[in-house]
């Protein structure tokens, strides 16, 4: 019974973090082109447009992780419908990936500037980073207390 219980906490924790890596490959996508549009298109400096197009990845990921990484966790809470639970949760993902955005914006421009690396490449060295970073927290503090429900 006890083994049953941990390959299932297993499997669950397998299934979050390919469903949390398909949704941050989508917000590499929305990154990088929010990226190009405001640094290329419409001629932002580079700290600006690699701060904002983080921000919309990190808007793309939380919808994306809430009703679909965790999901059953927010069905089971009840939660689907209340948006002040919704907000509070954005509001913890933000703060957990504001961490993320400055070391991004950090390394891009230490990249950039310090090895003269191009600008894409060193935003998607950035992103790369970050990854394990903004997971690990998020599953620890933003979703933690349901997680805890659920065994």
């Amino acid at each position: 019974m006890i083994n049953k219980i941990s390959l299932s906490r297993y499997g669950i924790f397998i299934s979050r973090l390919i469903r949390f890596a398909l949704v941050g490959f989508s917000g590499v996508i929305v990154d990088l082109g929010g990226f190009y549009f405001l640094h290329s298109l419409l001629g932002l400096n580079l700290t600006p447009s690699s701060m904002l197009s983080t921000e919309l990845a990190i808007i793309n990921n939380f919808f994306w992780n809430d009703i679909w990484t965790f999901g059953d966790v927010v069905q089971k809470e009840n939660l689907v419908l209340d948006n002040s639970h919704r907000l509070q949760r954005f509001f913890k993902f933000n703060l957990i990936c504001l961490l993320g955005l400055i070391l991004n914006s950090l390394i891009v421009n230490f990249l950039v500037y310090k090895f003269a690396i191009n600008a894409y490449l060193a935003k998607l060295i950035a992103i790369i980073c970050v990854i394990s970073w903004n997971f690990g927290m998020n599953m620890r503090f933003n979703w933690q207390a349901m997680e805890k429900k659920e065994s």
